[in-house]
């Protein structure tokens, strides 16, 4: 998810379901015909450009792309097929270039259910994990690393004609046409002159267009019931109109629609305007003969100008504001909205998709109705001015806004569907109107009304709705809201910042807000006009705070050039330290801003100041690759061997991107260390090495790289290189005495690493340079371990040829026998074994061979082992043995072919026995199996287990072979387990086959006790149905009451006392329930048992229940008690009540001295009260037993006396 919001793809498939909604099965299958489509779809990948070829520039007859997704389809199932529709009615225009389709294609290639590509992940992480926009180039060389990965697939883009970009697109799409059969539809472009490899021009006498119209129509007006002739004839008028314009029969055909007789739609055939244009302006005619008008033309500029499409609801709640009056009258929504649409707008000019998504019915209708018309088109055509359109959705969210004035509307906001379009784009209207005068002047007043104190509440909740600044702070209030001056500042509206500087005199260094305060906001989005209205008004330059440090370093960050010159030249401190990459050079190298680079050294920026992220601004160029910069901060004195944190020097990151020898040559150059330590890889070398960049290993070694330097996640550049693959690499390593057996890293030697990624060649070639066979350690024991691991059969026979221990021991796994059986080898199982593998060999996680592939299932493996000797009984692993990991895991097959090789049913493993393994697995089948093999089922605890798992049905195939129902077991019978486990139906099963209720356990004590410690209240109630002993003794906790005391159970508690149960029985852990309530804390059950008549004084554990809540420290609780006649002065093992004393509760031994306890009582260790505050140093305790006339020479107790007491411990 954060990769996806990093990339704020622009989203096709509103485009998609559109498109979609007016498709008509089984047209454009004409395209199959094209000698050109079917050298592209069948040959190499490459790009067909599908043009409509017509007399006038709306001449689009192409439904084409709407067609093509699905005939690609069709004719390829099994491969990929991405699209794109470029939409200029996209008024962010996120929809019209190239970084919205490069987005969007990441977003669709890079991103799918299996996980993050790795080059658009380290793209993300290049951009500071999200914290950085990518360029443009750095999406279209990820697109392009990612298509390159990636089988052959299909992209079909459409409407390329409304791409702003077109150059620049075919340029990226340069990049793919080599990995992707591209399609790309378009209205035709004369003066366009594109590398594509296949076109295909269409005007309608190019193809059957006729009979896609047909079919068009016959789907869009098969209500009517036609009859064949007049059917024709629409054909016939509506192809003949066209001119291969497939956007003028859609409007023809929603007049069409309206028509009830076969003469009126004759009669409309003959009035059918000649052009699209003509078309349009019928269209509007209507709407100005109808009531509303006004409605009618906010709506088609809300259309034209919304910066995203607009939903039915949200349509509703624009109609509800009366921008006369400036206010939002609810009771003015339409509540038939959705299907009085078309009565509003018309169908030719508006669409309502299936997700109730309102927009102009497609990008002609836009220009139509924006562009200025010739003369004497004015009196019959109304004009949207844009200007004016900002300006009326401006005011229109404004208002909306304003009625929004509880401090609790935030909770309901869902209420209101328009409220967060209008939060999040008021300020981008009212930038659109372009310091306009005439139309800003009212949007204006609006706005200062918005910000003003007077409506503080309704400030609020609109930065609460949607904080323009990108952070999210669901706390947020009105003492933690940033300024109305930081906001306006942000969102780069001048007039309101000079109107909030002049007239309102607001602190132009207020803090607040993700950026810190204004004049840093202003500066991250390049508004430098606002910058320096903020300073003329004595902002302070250097301010700190917020994400970015400081004003500067927010400038450089977004390349804001003239910024930084200006923040210079009032002084901005260059060196200062803050923000993301701790200071602005660093920031400017990490963003690749060689301008602003030469700048800040020109003004003395420090070229080795440390920062965060990259250290230091070299180490942050190289990581983005760029040479040039690289120079520029060598020329100007860059430390080549700076390090920073655990991230090393700039030399190991540089060889970690083949691009970059150049930067690896300079490097060296200017006196980098070739064998510095640091990085992810340990050193240069490893990192070239594990990329497979041979020409930089070749650099480096040159420049006398110690071949063998440890370090890194692989050890060593040997390891590394193996691990990837990179034969030529570990052959030129070799060559330069690169130790063959060094050990270190994950794999621990060269040998493991290449044998665990069954390189073949590389294993070959490092046992020719005397590698060692069968050294131990690494993550896998040995190389022969490694290998096996992964099923490679000929890196195995290899190993084995050159005397690979066949029995070596690994950790995990054993040895090489025990892991090749459980993943499943069988091949390899078979070549050990004929290499003299120890088959019964002890060891590993399973034990041995045979309790390996039992877990994993692999019924013929096993079978091969049986017949090579494996010792079906032996003991050992995680399972005790094969047929109880076999049962557990429900292989039924592996278990019938153990016991037919006499398999012990009856051995004993972790789990108990076979029988009960099974029953953990709840197999019944193999249960079933077990017990035709007459395990003796009571005294091996079956029907425990079984009841323990709620598993009624198998407790009764128990019963039904002899199991004894009351057998107990080490935790009690079979219904102690169901009860305790909460199992009813298990319970209720047990009961009716006479099992005994009043069954005793020694830790649960009776089953009616290991219920309420389960907290089972229905099985509580269906047990003292069926007679159970409420005050059976015994268990852990002597009796049910006192189990539901400690479980803190009200409700058992209350029902075991309506059923008798004796609240002062004496037993357990807490001797009785009071003093196990007290200690539990639970005043409510404390309060129910003194009311069902519990002994307030009755001795426990801990003394009497009041000693046991001074004890805890619970002085509500010991007040309660009081209320119940509690003695303060019982003695017990710890003394009397006061001797609380020790832990230093003085407002409890206050309570206790006012209800008359004995502040000089002996016993207990430390023999007083007075001598345990003294011994715990609690000064304040002592005054106030001393206030209340304690003996200060009281003998007695561990020290003897208070003195004593206070001078041993302190």
């Amino acid at each position: 998810m954060a990769i996806r919001s990093w990339l704020k793809a622009p989203d096709p498939s509103t485009n998609f379901v559109a498109a979609c909604d007016k498709r008509t099965h089984d047209t454009g299958s004409w395209i199959l015909s094209y000698t050109q489509y079917v050298q592209w779809c069948q040959g190499k990948p490459g790009i067909l450009w599908i043009q409509g070829k017509g007399k006038k520039k709306n001449s689009t007859l192409i439904q084409t792309s709407k067609n093509l997704m699905k005939i690609i389809k069709l004719a390829n199932p099994a491969v990929e097929c991405y699209y794109y529709y470029f939409d200029n009615r996209d008024n962010l225009d996120m929809k019209t270039n190239a970084r919205g389709l490069l987005q969007s294609l990441l977003l669709q290639m890079a991103t799918r259910t299996e996980g993050v590509h790795p080059a658009l992940h380290e793209l993300y992480t290049k951009c500071n994990q999200g914290n950085m926009e990518p360029t443009t180039v750095d999406l279209s060389a990820t697109l392009a690393a990612v298509t390159n990965s990636l089988s052959p697939a299909f992209l079909v883009l459409d409407a390329m004609d409304e791409c702003s970009e077109a150059i620049n697109v075919f340029k990226h799409l340069a990049l793919f046409k080599d990995k992707l059969y591209i399609a790309v539809t378009s209205r035709y472009k004369a003066e366009a002159s594109y590398d594509v490899t296949w076109s295909i021009y269409l005007n309608e006498t190019d193809y059957n267009f006729h009979q896609d119209i047909g079919k068009y129509l016959q789907d869009k007006l098969s209500n009517h019931k036609l009859q064949p002739e007049l059917f024709t004839e629409i054909v016939d008028c509506l192809t003949k109109g066209a001119q291969g314009q497939f956007r003028w029969v859609d409007c023809q055909v929603t007049v069409l629609q309206r028509c009830a007789t076969p003469k009126s739609i004759r009669d409309a055939l003959k009035k059918l305007p000649k052009t699209l244009e003509e078309t349009y302006t019928v269209a509007i005619e209507r709407l100005k003969e109808s009531e509303h008008l006004q409605d009618r033309v906010q709506l088609l500029m809300w259309l034209a100008y919304s910066f995203t499409p607009l939903s039915i609801m949200e349509v509703t709640e624009i109609l509800a504001v009366d921008l006369e009056a400036q206010i939002f009258k609810p009771d003015a929504r339409s509540l038939e909205l959705e299907s009085r649409t078309y009565d509003i707008l018309d169908s030719t000019l508006i669409t309502v998709s299936v997700n109730k998504i309102v927009q102009l019915a497609h990008n002609s209708v836009k220009e139509f109705i924006t562009q200025t018309h010739p003369q004497g088109h004015n009196d019959r055509v109304f004009e949207i001015n844009e200007h004016l359109a900002h300006s009326t959705i401006c005011q229109t969210c404004i208002i909306y806004l304003l009625q929004f004035e509880s401090e609790e509307f935030y909770a309901f906001k869902e209420d209101y569907p328009l409220a967060l379009y209008a939060a999040e784009y008021w300020p981008l209207h009212m930038k659109g109107l372009n310091d306009n005068l005439m139309e800003e002047e009212q949007a204006r007043y609006l706005a200062i009304s918005l910000l003003s104190e007077s409506n503080r509440p309704q400030y609020v909740n609109w930065v609460r709705i949607h904080q323009q600044d990108g952070s999210y702070d669901p706390t947020l209030n009105a003492n933690t809201v940033s300024t109305p001056l930081y906001y306006m500042a942000f969102s780069g509206l001048s007039s309101m910042v000079k109107h909030l500087l002049e007239e309102n005199k607001v602190d132009v260094n207020a803090q607040g807000g993700r950026y810190g305060n204004a004049i840093q906001a202003a500066a991250y989005k390049g508004h430098k006009n606002i910058v320096h209205l903020l300073l003329e008004h004595n902002a302070d330059v250097n301010a700190q705070g917020g994400e970015h440090g400081n004003p500067l370093h927010a400038a450089v960050i977004n390349g804001n050039k003239n910024i930084v010159q200006l923040l210079l030249e009032y002084k901005a401190d260059v060196n200062a330290q803050g923000g993301i990459y701790g200071n602005a050079l660093q920031g400017a190298s990490c963003r690749g801003h060689k301008d602003i680079i030469h700048l800040l050294l020109e003004h003395k920026a420090d070229v080795n100041a440390q920062g965060e992220v990259y250290g230091h601004a070299l180490q942050a160029a190289v990581i983005l690759g760029d040479r040039s910069i690289v120079q520029l901060l060598l020329d100007h004195q860059a430390d080549a061997n700076a390090e920073w944190r655990d991230h090393g020097c700039a030399l190991p990151w540089a060889a970690v991107f083949e691009s970059n020898k150049d930067i690896v040559q300079l490097l060296l150059e200017h006196h980098a260390d070739v064998n510095a330590q640091g990085g992810e890889y340990g050193n240069a070398l490893q990192a070239a090495a594990y990329r497979g960049h041979n020409n930089i290993v070749q650099l480096l070694l040159e420049h006398k790289v110690d071949v063998n330097a440890e370090g890194g996640e692989f050890g060593n550049a040997l390891q590394a290189a193996a691990y990837r693959g990179h034969k030529d690499i570990v052959q030129l390593l070799l060559e330069h005495k690169a130790d063959v057996n060094a050990p270190g890293g994950g794999y621990e030697n060269a040998l493991q690493a290449a044998a665990y990624g069954g390189e073949k060649d590389i294993v070959q070639l490092l046992l020719e340079h005397h590698a060692d066979v069968n050294v131990q350690g690494g993550e896998y024991g040995s190389p022969l371990h490694a290998t096996v691991i992964n099923g490679n059969k000929d890196v195995v026979q290899l190993l084995l040829e050159h005397n690979a221990d066949v029995n070596a021991q690994g950790e995990h796994d054993g040895n090489a026998l025990q892991a090749a059986a459980y993943s499943g080898h069988k091949d390899i199982v078979q070549l050990l074994l004929e290499h003299e593998a120890d088959i019964n060999s002890q060891g590993g996680f399973y034990g041995n061979a045979l309790q390996a592939v039992a877990y994993s299932g692999y019924k013929d493996i096993v079978h091969l082992l049986l017949e090579h000797g494996a010792d079906v009984n032996a003991q050992g692993g995680y399972y005790g043995n094969a047929r109880q990991v076999a049962a557990i895991e429900g292989h039924k097959d592996i278990v019938q072919l153990l016991l037919e090789h006499k398999a012990d049913v009856s051995a004993m493993g972790p789990y108990g026995h076979a029988l009960q393994a099974a029953i953990c697995g709840q197999d019944k089948n193999i249960i079933k199996l077990l017990l035709a093999h007459k395990p003796d089922a009571n005294t091996l605890a079956a029907l425990e287990e079984a009841a323990s798992r709620g598993c009624t049905d198998i407790v009764q195939l128990l019963l039904w072979h002899k199991g004894d129902i009351n057998n107990l077991q080490a935790y009690g019978s079979a219904l102690h387990a169901a009860a305790c486990e909460g199992y009813m139906d298990t319970v209720l099963f047990l009961l009716e086959h006479k099992a005994n209720v009043n069954a005793q356990d020694r830790d649960h004590g009776s089953v009616l006790q290991a219920a309420a410690i389960g907290g089972h209240r229905n099985i509580v109630q269906s047990l003292l149905e069926h007679n159970a002993d409420v005050n059976a003794q015994g268990g852990f906790y002597g009796n049910a009451l006192q189990a539901a005391v400690i479980d803190g159970r009200n409700d058992i508690i209350e029902l075991l006392l309506e059923y008798k149960a004796d609240v002062n029985a004496q037993g357990g852990e807490y001797v009785n329930a009071l003093q196990a309530a007290v200690i539990s804390g639970n005043k409510d059950i404390i309060q129910i048992l003194l009311e069902h008549n519990a002994d307030v004084n009755s001795v426990g554990v801990y003394g009497s229940a009041i000693q046991a809540a001074v004890f805890e420290g619970c002085i509500d609780i010991i007040q309660l008690l009081l209320e119940y006649g509690a003695d303060v002065n019982i003695a017990g093992p710890y003394g009397n009540a006061l001797q609380a004393a020790y832990r230093g509760y003085s407002d409890i031994i206050q309570l206790l001295l006012e209800h008359n306890a004995d502040v000089d009582c002996h016993g207990g260790y430390y023999g007083n009260a007075l001598q345990a505050a003294a011994y715990s140093g609690h000064e304040d305790v002592a005054q106030v037993l001393l206030t209340h006339g304690a003996d200060v020479n009281a003998d007695g107790g561990e020290y003897g006396n208070a003195l004593q007491a206070a001078a041993s411990c302190h």
